[in-house]
């Protein structure tokens, strides 16, 4: 499963997508979806497992190159660092706690206005599912303020 992502990964970073989609018989390349989707930051909030989270999500400075982002933890003050790819409505990020070590990982959709899927652990010992509903653009909110 990692091997994949990072073959996607290194894909991306390589400027091998629009190749890659053509291969699978898709007309529309990984980037320009990701754009779609996360054409500006977004700000959800909802549930991992039983935990209310909070979460930005945005282009990479490269869009080419996928999202990061950050969730918290409600009661926690640590933010988790996200970054991974989007193809059509299908989102796969892994996360990080120290910024160096890959923590989890999420696999979800980002339909409409809602995000789910399934969270894990790097070795798949624990699964949680997750939901997620974007709350607004969060450049918008935040230019509005």
């Amino acid at each position: 499963m990692m091997a994949g992502k990072f073959v996607i990964a290194l894909a991306l970073s390589l400027g091998l997508t629009s190749g890659l989609a053509l291969a699978d018989g898709d007309t529309a390349a990984t980037a320009p979806a990701a754009v779609n989707l996360f054409a500006k930051p977004l700000d959800l909030r909802g549930t991992l497992g039983d935990a209310k989270i909070e979460m930005h999500l945005q282009l990479k400075p490269d869009p080419t190159e996928g999202i990061q982002g950050t969730y918290v933890i409600a009661g926690q003050s640590g933010k988790i660092l996200l970054a991974g790819e989007s193809e059509n409505t299908d989102v796969i990020m892994e996360e990080s706690v120290n910024g160096k070590d890959v923590s989890g990982e999420w696999a979800g959709t980002l339909v409409g206005n809602t995000f789910s899927g399934t969270w894990s652990t790097t070795d798949d010992a624990v699964t949680k599912p997750f939901v997620l509903v974007v709350q607004h653009l969060a450049q918008t909110a935040r230019s509005g303020k």
